[in-house]
């Protein structure tokens, strides 16, 4: 927090070290983020582009923080709502991209390192898939993301018991998925003989 504390003033003081050293960190986290809201690429990368010359620009004016990642991804999440004039912005889960799955499937890649690492990749993709927007989008902040639920409720503009129960009933529905994919599963094999 501290790093991020010094990072900040430095940028807001016009240090352009400070200001790419931003942009290197977060360019990539904030297009993931931007992804499960806008299907198109390079709007996407206008907003995030358009995020960052905005940010250079006021520097001066903008507020301390501690934490920059969740301070970009509030910010960007507003400047998409604002771009697109609707309040529910969230990708339907048949037409999310194809390359954000493949996001999604590289991060799931790395935490999974056993023996059937395709196979429960497979199915926690499907889960996942299979949640609300809002669930994924939680998800997607706590685990992918790695924010606090502090932080999470500031993104997402609720308080923070609201994350809690949004995160506990997602993670809740994920598991009695697995569980029942699980329970299929083993139904099939044992079936199957």
């Amino acid at each position: 927090m501290e790093q991020d504390s010094v990072l900040w003033q430095k940028f807001r003081e016009g240090d352009p070290l400070a200001f790419e050293q931003i942009l290197r960190s977060y360019y990539r986290p904030l297009f993931d983020y931007g992804r499960r809201f806008i299907s198109d690429r390079d709007h996407l990368k206008d907003l995030v582009h358009d995020l960052f010359l905005h940010l250079w620009e006021r520097r001066e004016s903008l507020g301390k923080t501690d934490q920059i990642k969740p301070y970009l991804l509030t910010s960007l999440r507003n400047r998409i709502f604002k771009s697109t004039n609707r309040p529910e912005v969230f990708l339907a889960i048949d037409n999310a991209p194809e390359d954000f799955h493949e996001t999604a499937n590289s991060i799931e890649s790395e935490l999974i390192l056993t023996e059937f690492a395709a196979e429960k990749l497979s199915r926690i993709q499907h889960i996942i898939q299979s949640l609300t927007p809002r669930q994924q989008e939680v998800i997607h902040l706590k685990f992918y993301q790695d924010l606090s639920n502090e932080r999470i409720a500031e993104i997402l503009n609720i308080s923070r018991p609201a994350t809690a129960n949004l995160l506990y009933e997602s993670l809740k529905m994920f598991r009695e998925k697995w569980l029942l994919l699980a329970g299929l599963l083993l139904i099939f094999l044992v079936g199957g003989h």
